[in-house]
């Protein structure tokens, strides 16, 4: 970083003040520091950055002159090298297809150049840990003296930073207990939660086991679920009333560089150079400057280290139909469609397939000699091409297979046949017993065979017309 613009600081003086003449064409460059844009060259602007004290974000008076065309706080020539392509950001990240956890490759964090200059694409890193007055930060081995020191100890206090007190650690984790060392930070997003391990423990890999929960009456089940570990980090079970299991909700943390100042990191899955954003094949590296070097990774598609003329010709975006996907993933080259969805993963995307489910029957309108007929369920594997009621709706996508007018999931509670029809006693209708004529809003008791009356006499959730007992 350069030193305080002389301009801004005649501008704050008033000891000089015939110097003020001609300010507005003496601004700071890349570099200078500032005050406000006003203090930069045109399209510059003037970044600040930040700092969490106590929860709450605290953003410098002084920042720096730099061009940041998205405005994403990190900027095009992050490291003042005068080009904005030489040190691109990105943390290089990917799912390991047999285990499902997270490999980090790469992380280029910090005095680096934006990996999408046009489009906003940063985060604040964040990591797991303990506040000091936390079940999962371990002060002291005697728990009474522990009580005591907590007590005495800043509400905001981090767990591994408490001042004038013997080394301390969040529980088992991060402190490399049980043999090995755990992630403090995941970057990837995994929607159902995290997998936590017997010690409390997070992992970063989509969480594996199902605990079912409640959320009734504002009580929620995973509170006090004795089955789920201990958090060995801050943070706790709630009921996630999508999945209806328990997941782990972790309290996040800055992670901040030894000034004491938030990180921010963009995202680059495939290491091109091209952040998630606005990278074309997010998943397969198709970035530029693949001649040189340095950079050939960059074009590296099928990740052998070696760079062919054809993995080079795939390289700098190239995108020769236009559409949503570039050439190096495009399923479907030729053809500009933003579907890149390949349903029998035969590698070719449902708009150029004839056959998009693979069941060797032709799709609707299309003809190949992969495939033949017209399949009566395009985009459900169905080889047998069932058809039970006539209606050229293969059983296999038909909601009501039978043509009785009774849905196989008439409650639209994505599980068919949990709540079967029965007008005697129920769930046909508000105050059974029913006219056989209203059924519905539950299951087809006999989705085999046409019922339409639904009746049920020995009610046991099995119609008459196909009830053998």
């Amino acid at each position: 970083m350069k030193t305080k613009n002389l301009c801004i600081l005649v501008a704050m003086t008033l000891v000089f003040p015939l110097l003020s003449v001609g300010m507005a064409g003496c601004r700071g460059g890349p570099g200078d520091e500032c005050l406000s844009e006003s203090d930069c060259q045109k399209e510059l602007v003037c970044l600040k950055r930040s700092k969490r004290i106590e929860e709450k974000d605290y953003i410098d008076k002084w920042g720096v002159c730099v061009e940041d065309v998205d405005v994403d706080g990190i900027p095009d020539d992050g490291d003042f090298s005068g080009s904005p392509e030489n040190a691109r950001c990105g943390v290089h990240v990917f799912v390991h297809p047999q285990t499902g956890v997270e490999k980090v490759q790469t992380e280029v964090i910090g005095s680096c150049d934006d990996n999408c200059p046009g489009v906003v694409n940063s985060e604040v890193l964040t990591k797991f840990g303990c506040l000091a007055r936390d079940p999962c930060c371990v002060l002291h081995t005697d728990p009474e003296k522990d009580r005591g020191l907590k007590s005495k100890i800043g509400r905001y206090e981090f767990c591994d930073d408490v001042d004038g007190v013997i080394e301390n650690k969040c529980s088992a984790c991060f402190g490399g207990a049980y043999g090995q060392e755990y992630p403090d930070k995941c970057y990837l997003r995994f929607p159902g939660g995290y997998e936590v391990n017997e010690a409390g423990c997070v992992l970063c890999q989509p969480i594996s086991f199902a605990v079912p929960c409640t959320f009734e009456g504002g009580v929620d089940s995973c509170v006090n679920d004795a089955s789920l570990p201990k958090p060995a980090c801050s943070g706790s079970w709630e009921c996630d009333t999508k999945t209806g299991a328990c997941r782990l909700a972790p309290v996040l943390f800055p992670d901040v560089d030894k000034d004491g100042y938030n990180r921010l990191f963009q995202m680059d899955r495939d290491g091109d150079g091209e952040g998630d954003a606005c990278d074309n094949c997010p998943d397969a590296p198709n970035g530029f400057l693949c001649e040189h070097e340095l950079y050939r990774h960059h074009c590296d598609v099928n990740g052998d280290n070696y760079l062919t003329m054809e993995e080079l010709d795939l390289g700098s975006q190239t995108n020769d139909d236009g559409d949503r996907w570039g050439d190096a993933c495009d399923l479907c080259r030729g053809l500009a469609d933003d579907d890149n969805d390949d349903s029998d993963r035969d590698g070719w995307a449902n708009p150029c397939d004839p056959d998009d489910d693979g069941d060797r029957i032709c799709d609707p309108g299309e003809s190949a000699a992969s495939c033949d007929g017209t399949d009566n369920c395009p985009n459900i594997y169905n080889p047998n091409q069932g058809d039970i009621d006539g209606d050229d709706l293969g059983d296999g996508c038909d909601p009501d297979r039978d043509g009785d007018g009774i849905r196989e999931d008439g409650d639209a509670d994505g599980m068919p046949g949990n709540h079967p029809c029965n007008p005697i006693s129920g769930p046909c209708c508000a105050n059974p017993p029913c006219d056989t004529t209203v059924c519905r809003n539950c299951d087809d008791n006999c989705p085999s065979h046409p019922n339409a009356d639904q009746l049920d006499d020995d009610q046991d959730g099995v119609g008459n017309a196909c009830d053998s007992d």
